[in-house]
């Protein structure tokens, strides 16, 4: 009789960030917005027109690249 040893490793999940969000209230609608991209006090669902409600999301955190050079005409900024 052998026994095998079998190692059980987990997958590797990003790390996550909660986030608020304004989210569609339709059972239907799954469109949700950042909360630094509204501009209204209580916005409409871009897709359906509905109502949103204030919610929290969890995404995964991105990092941000720099370090990038911008060419315009012959310059770099």
């Amino acid at each position: 009789m052998s026994t095998s040893t079998s190692v059980v490793t987990e997958e590797q999940k990003p790390d996550l960030e909660q986030i608020e969000i304004w989210k569609c209230k339709g059972t239907e609608c799954k469109a949700w917005v950042r909360k630094e991209f509204v501009t209204e006090d209580v916005p409409t669902c871009p897709l359906c027109k509905g109502q949103m409600v204030r919610s929290y999301k969890h995404v995964p955190v991105t990092t941000k690249k720099g370090n990038k050079k911008f060419l315009v005409g012959k310059k770099r900024f």
